[in-house]
Order: structure tokens, then sequence, then C-alpha cells
């Protein structure tokens, strides 16, 4: 009997959703693959999307360097600032850079056959210069050896219902783009995710969205799934794994690490074979469920690293096959419960223990 864990990624759903996102937006779309593709394989997910995006991003120059290694020849841009040290690799593998202070744009003068973009801080408080720094930044470029390719700029609460600051950093960012000659031709973009489903403003103007989650049909939260949904766009990840034991356990029994759930009457405890080690995290004890066919069975007790603990029926047997993920068990909604965002659920089943499958 096999005790795989495993996450079908089905790339067929990854292609139509790209294709659906670009439809939608009528703009170029730059598909986020930074850390190996939210966990889910930025190799074989760009391979299959390359023909219909227009950029790659990424957070290192390491990243890209393994894209290009891998064939990718569409641009790539690194999203994350880098040291001055990298600057060589990034043009010996055609590499797009963000320029995300004014001593690095200061610093690249000389660097010829170099592309850069532009990040401009409008309300982030991460990296990115200041608007008011942008026609500086701007001049500089363009007395220098650099290519600048494009401006950006990066929303800190799109995902917000309450879409005020959203607007408020477009606005900042249309008044600094402002202050550049028009003639001047680069590509502007400041539309995430949340800015495609939530802040239509964002992709009117500009030339570019970028997108990692929608990718996968995930959104950045539940709210936005439930109500500003994407028609067509396909849930494309799955996540399977095996009962490895079943037992009936006696009414007062403690289930799992610190014993948080006691039975109440005689149960059938199935203990399947996945855990926290594999990416379910364990805030979702005692408040998700695993599923076999169409109905869930709730988690007992504690998650564990190798093992969850589920009170089941008669249709569960030793080596039956649970679905822990799928458009019903939502990344969304693990987020939802977790209070975290459903980047870091789909990074956390980035790990190796937990064996990627690739449909179509």
């Amino acid at each position: 009997m096999s005790m795989e864990r495993v996450l079908e990624i089905d790339l067929d759903a990854i292609l139509q959703n790209v294709r659906i996102l670009k439809k939608i937006t009528g703009k170029k779309l730059l598909a986020c693959v930074k850390c190996n593709g939210y966990g889910m394989g930025a190799i074989s997910v760009s391979k299959k999307i390359e023909k219909y995006v227009d950029w790659f991003g990424v957070a290192t120059v390491q990243e890209g360097i393994s894209l290009r290694k891998s064939g990718i020849k569409k641009p790539i841009l690194v999203l994350g600032p880098v040291i001055a040290t990298k600057i060589n690799l990034a043009k010996k593998h055609k590499i797009s850079l963000t320029a995300a202070s004014m001593e690095f744009i200061r610093e690249i003068k000389e660097a010829e056959n170099l592309s850069v973009h532009i990040k401009v801080d409008t309300g982030m408080g991460r990296i990115g210069i200041l608007p008011e720094q942008l026609y500086e930044a701007v001049e500089i470029i363009r007395k220098s050896k650099v290519k600048l390719e494009g401006i950006f700029s990066h929303f800190s609460d799109s995902e917000n219902p309450d879409r005020k600051w959203a607007l408020k950093q477009i606005e900042i960012f249309n008044n600094a783009l402002s202050s550049i000659p028009p003639r001047l031709r680069f590509i502007t973009h400041i539309a995430n995710s949340g800015g495609i489903v939530n802040v239509p403003e964002s992709i009117e103007n500009f030339h570019m969205v970028r997108t990692g989650l929608l990718l996968y049909g995930v959104y950045p939260s539940l709210f936005l799934r439930i109500f500003k949904n994407i028609p067509g766009l396909q849930y494309a990840l799955k996540g399977k794994c095996r009962t490895i034991l079943v037992r009936q356990v006696d009414a007062g029994t403690k289930i799992s690490y610190g014993g948080t759930y006691q039975c109440p009457y005689k149960t059938r405890i199935a203990i399947a074979g996945i855990g926290y080690g594999d990416g379910l995290n364990r805030a979702l004890s005692n408040k998700f469920f695993i599923k076999h066919g169409d109905e869930l069975f709730p988690i007992r007790g504690r998650i564990c690293m190798d093992q969850t603990m589920i009170e089941v029926n008669e249709s569960v047997k030793e080596g039956t096959e649970l679905v822990f993920l799928d458009e019903q068990l939502s990344i969304e909604s693990m987020a939802q419960i977790c209070k975290t965002v459903p980047q870091e659920i789909m990074t956390g089943f980035g790990v190796s223990r937990l064996t990627k499958v690739y449909r179509g």
C-alpha cells in the first residue's frame, strides 16, 4: 500500500486561467513564479504558460537564471532589490532588475545592456523610490547606458473590500508618472491579483498586470473568492493522501498532543498520512476537514508533523484515498482559519516531501 502524499497540479487549468486573465484585462500579463511558483514548481508552470504570458516575475537573480537554464526565453523581471554584484549575472542571462533606490540607480549608470524597471513606493512602505524622486530617477537612467523598460508600484491592501487606500495608491502613482515626459516609452504596472479582481482602476490606464495566485485559480482572500470571482477560473490544485490506520476508540479518549479533543462517544478514528511537515498548517487543528468522496470528515485533535486524525464512518478503511485540498477544502479557507494569506499556505505546501504531480 502506497503512503504517498501528493499534490496534483493541473497545468491545463493554469493555462486556461492565463487565457481568461489575458482576455478580461486586455493587458500584458506578468506571471509571478517567485519562490518556486509559490511552491508549485516554477519551471513546470512557466514552460506550460510561456507562449501566453508576456513576462515572468521572480524574487532573485538566481530564480531567474534557473528559468533561463530550463529554456524560458520570455522577459524575466526580478521584483525584489538586488546587490550591485549581481548586475553582470543579470545582464548575462538577459534578466531585468528592479531599481528600488536612488543609490542603486546612481550605482548602475555605467552598466551597459542592463534593463531595469523603477519601483515607486506609493504606500507599501517597503522598497522603492519616493514618488517625488521619480523624475530625477528617470533622468539619471535616460542619460546612462541602462535601458528603462518599466515603472511600477505595488499595492499593500488591494484585497480589502474597502478600496480607499488602493485607489489612493493609484492616484499617487499616476501623479508621479505625470512628471515624466510623455514621449518616453516604458511599461507601467501596479495591479496584482487583488488589483485584477477588486480594483479594475489598477488595470485601465496601465500596460501590464501581475499575478501569482490567480494562475492557480486561488484568490487573495476568501471574500474575493465568494463575492468577486472571475467566471471560468479553474482551481488547479488537489492534495491527496491515504489512511494509514483506522481504529475504534472509547468515549472519553483524548486525541493527539495536548488532548485538545476528547471523544464524547465511541468513535472511529482514522489516521491520515499528512501533517504540518507537508504543509497542512497546524492552526487547522480541530477546525478543518479531510474528504473521502463527497463526505467531509472533521480533523480531531492537533495536526502532527506526519499524521492527522479524523473522525470517520465505515466508508474509510486502511489505505483509503483522502483529499486534504481542493476547491471545497480551499487554500483561501485554510488561510482564513489560520489568520494568514493564501500565499503562505501555498508556499507551505511547497515542501519537497509533498510530491508534486503535474497533469496536462
